[in-house]
């Protein structure tokens, strides 16, 4: 005969089933606010996607660098003016693809990284400089536009502060040595045109308008990227959060499943032993003696099935769910927040979410927890109804006061509830998808109920289907 069940074994394996049931069957994410999040040491080496977008920068400074003095190489070879004009270029050619080489190596050694930069800009400037000297000076004005390719490469690849002073220094240097010929320190090596500071001025002029666009564009530029970066990052938030939540929501529905069964089971096997009961006590009442050894029995009998009828008791007083939290709760902020966490999922599948909930609704008294994991439900539910379907997708939440209540109204735009499932939507387990367990409607209605609501469900003429969240306005906040 095997041992009956003692009072601690049934309370372990209660305990064990719900510690087994509060695991979530989704890892959940770690979501650390920006505003706690730990600031990294100003020791600590920079991130891999930081690094390898410095070495995409280092990369197309270097190919246009290498591509302009080639170019330059290419031009003086084919077109050179003269001996002495040829030779001047192709020495700065030479030198600027030369620099590569220590500029490479003094990049690897990982010090002073923006003064190096600096210092490239600066020294491409005076490159220039020199070579546009070489090709006259004063006389080479009509070939100023060749310092537009240092600030605007330097504008996208470093900074638009490094291109505003990559504009100043070429139109200081190119000034300076057109004065300095023009006073008779440097040598024309090419005589001036008559109107050679007109079309200085004017190139000039220009250098400096497309250095300042280009600083400014790609000010913009990054301010977009860095926009779209933080707007990324909030929504990777908000999709972490969900999963989250949707940890929470199975966690929850797997107690709602566990305390459904063992009050079912523990009521059953109540009835079982009450008949036992009934059988004891007509067995002592037939009128006929029994033996010490039958009423001996009798006794152990009637003592174990005390002691089960206990545990039953026991069971069920802990299987009966607890009476909810309740405060005042804003129905907008509840809406508006899980528009929030639904965002990320519905943006990426093309469905439009529009909300139309005032803030001056009346307050209701429920868990706002709770009530955002039935409106995640029951939108959740419409985005797989619409996920895949062709034309118009679109989900509304739309809230209204009606008689003493609030009232939520989630509309879909997709083909509707079939008359044959509408009357089962909120029975437990009950469900049409594939690998669904039928409980994420139940559970919402459940929730609802605990705090005097209802959820109702119905097609709409014009197509898809409403489901109707109903609470009663809390008591303080209603209208005299």
């Amino acid at each position: 005969m095997s041992e009956p069940v003692s009072e601690g074994q049934m309370f372990r394996f209660l305990r064990d089933s719900d510690a087994a049931s509060d695991t979530p069957a989704v890892r959940r994410p770690a979501v650390v606010p920006p505003s706690t999040a730990p600031t990294a040491p100003r020791d600590v080496k920079p991130s891999p996607g930081a690094a390898e977008r410095r070495r995409r920068r280092l990369r197309q400074e270097f190919a246009v660098r290498i591509t302009v003095a080639s170019l330059i190489l290419v031009f003086n070879e084919l077109l050179a003016i003269d001996r002495v004009t040829g030779s001047v270029i192709r020495l700065t050619a030479m030198i600027g693809l030369a620099l590569n080489v220590p500029y490479y190596l003094a990049i690897r050694t990982g010090l002073w990284l923006r003064p190096q930069a600096y210092a490239r800009m600066l020294l491409d400037v005076a490159l220039t400089t020199t070579g546009l000297y070489g090709a006259g000076g004063l006389g080479a004005a009509q070939y100023i536009g060749v310092y537009m390719v240092v600030p605007v490469y330097t504008a996208f690849v470093f900074s638009s502060r490094a291109c505003v002073l990559a504009t100043i220094f070429a139109t200081l240097s190119y000034v300076a040595v057109a004065l300095l010929q023009a006073s008779g320190v440097l040598p024309f090596t090419q005589p001036p045109l008559a109107d050679a500071w007109r079309i200085a001025a004017f190139n000039l002029l220009v250098l400096n308008i497309v250095g300042g666009l280009a600083a400014l564009l790609a000010e913009a530029y990054r301010a977009s990227r860095h926009r779209l970066a933080a707007l990324y990052g909030e929504l990777e938030r908000a999709h972490d959060e969900s999963l989250k939540l949707n940890a929470e929501i199975q966690s929850a529905a797997r107690r709602y499943v566990l305390s459904e069964v063992v009050a079912g089971v523990t009521h059953e096997v109540r009835n079982a032993l009450q008949g036992a009961f009934g059988h004891l006590w007509l067995s002592r009442r037939t009128g006929q003696p029994l033996s010490a050894e039958v009423k001996s029995h009798l006794d152990q009998v009637e003592q174990a099935c005390e002691s089960a009828m206990r545990i039953i008791r026991t069971t069920l007083d802990m299987a009966r769910r607890p009476a909810p939290e309740r405060e005042v709760v804003v129905l907008a902020d509840v809406v508006r927040r899980t528009a929030e966490l639904k965002s990320f999922d519905l943006h990426r599948d093309g469905i439009t979410l529009e909300v139309d909930v005032p803030t001056t609704l009346p307050r209701v008294l429920a868990s706002p927890y709770q009530l955002q994991q039935v409106l995640l439900n029951v939108v959740g539910n419409a985005h797989e109804e619409l996920r895949g379907r062709s034309g118009r997708r679109e989900i509304a939440v739309v809230g209204h006061a009606q008689s003493g209540r609030v009232v939520i109204e989630v509309h879909d735009s997709g083909g509707g509830i079939p008359l044959t499932v509408l009357p089962h939507v909120f029975e437990p387990f009950y469900t049409t998808k594939e690998g669904g367990n039928g409980l994420g409607l139940a559970i919402s209605a459940g929730i609802l109920e605990a705090f005097g609501g209802t959820l109702t469900a119905e097609n709409r003429r014009e197509g898809g289907a409403t489901f109707r969240l109903t609470l009663p306005v809390a008591a303080r906040t209603a209208p005299a």
